[in-house]
């Protein structure tokens, strides 16, 4: 039943966002023609390569033919690069999927001893320090920590490139070269976000009856927080790293271009200023099948860590 729900809730999500998608950018100015012809194209020739890309049809018409075509597979075809949408995702994806998960082991990475320190000195200056850098990092835009950082590690120390992009399949060493800073630029909002969550609901399991009993059964304190107070404590992370997903997907887009990364935010940018409906409506879609299917499996993810939501 909860795999149906799910299901049922993805269909939904996905006719709702696609169909707003589809009619906002149709409300833009200009049009795929204009990108295609230029502005010196006469009337007749215009409207015959709108004939052929089915520009003249109603919009509804439109959205109803792409959606049939979706429901079998069939992204449409580009209007600018006539190449499929599909196979043009397909080949961007890999860059977006890698820096999302660069980033979330960014974030975790750091936010997971540093809350651990900051629960175990609360009030004192490490915590303190925590909550002034999670201020600092959450009230910084993603595109100005990205130009900092720049600056900093790639025009003033030389350490990485400001731009670029090396597949894994050509070279691992240039691969996490060119991933290291956007993944730091776009995972350091969220380290802010797990290092407090984590933080204050360890506080909160530290003075649990359960954990005062193991304390006098003479438990270590390291062996009490790491064996029976951090599991407990990391519910409500594992919920944050499910929801920020969808901050992370909508960062790529910036971090993308900023950083010159073809992936699949950069694609959709792209497309959206010249007016490549279809491309743009392969995207959203990609975005919002990958934002619910990390929600459920976040709910997966509960029953694992707290056997109570199973028996639930």
């Amino acid at each position: 039943m909860i795999v149906l729900h799910r299901l049922a809730r993805l269909l939904v999500v996905l006719v709702v966002v696609t169909f707003l998608s589809f009619v906002l950018l149709n409300l833009l100015p200009g049009d795929p023609v204009t990108q295609i012809l230029g502005l010196s194209a006469t009337e007749e020739s215009r409207a015959r390569l709108r004939q052929e890309l089915g520009l003249d049809q109603p919009l509804l018409v439109r959205y109803l033919d792409w959606l049939g075509g979706l429901a079998g597979g069939d992204f449409g075809t580009s209007y600018i690069t006539r190449m499929p949408v599909g196979a043009e995702l397909a080949e961007r994806l890999p860059v977006t999927l890698e820096l999302l998960v660069a980033a979330q082991i960014v974030a975790l990475g750091l936010a997971v001893p540093v809350g651990v320190a900051a629960a175990r000195r609360a009030g004192r200056a490490l915590d303190q320090a925590l909550t002034a850098l999670s201020f600092a990092l959450l009230s910084t835009p993603v595109f100005v920590l990205g130009v900092l950082l720049i600056l900093l590690f790639a025009v003033t120390w030389r350490v990485v490139p400001a731009t670029g992009w090396t597949s894994l399949s050509v070279d691992l060493g240039w691969n996490l070269t060119s991933v290291v800073l956007p993944a730091v630029t776009l995972g350091c909002g969220q380290f802010a976000v797990y290092a407090r969550l984590l933080r204050t609901d360890l506080i909160a399991t530290l003075q649990e009856d359960y954990i005062t009993l193991a304390r006098a059964r003479g438990l270590s304190p390291r062996r009490i927080l790491w064996r029976h107070a951090l599991r407990p404590s990391a519910i409500t992370l594992i919920t944050a790293v499910g929801l920020n997903l969808g901050a992370l997907i909508g960062g790529t887009v910036i971090i993308e271009t900023l950083f010159g990364l073809p992936g699949v935010g950069r694609l959709i940018v792209d497309s959206i200023f010249s007016r490549d409906y279809l491309t743009v409506q392969g995207g959203v879609v990609l975005i919002s099948v990958g934002y619910v299917v990390v929600n459920f499996a976040v709910d997966l993810v509960y029953a694992a860590v707290d056997p109570r939501i199973r028996r639930a």
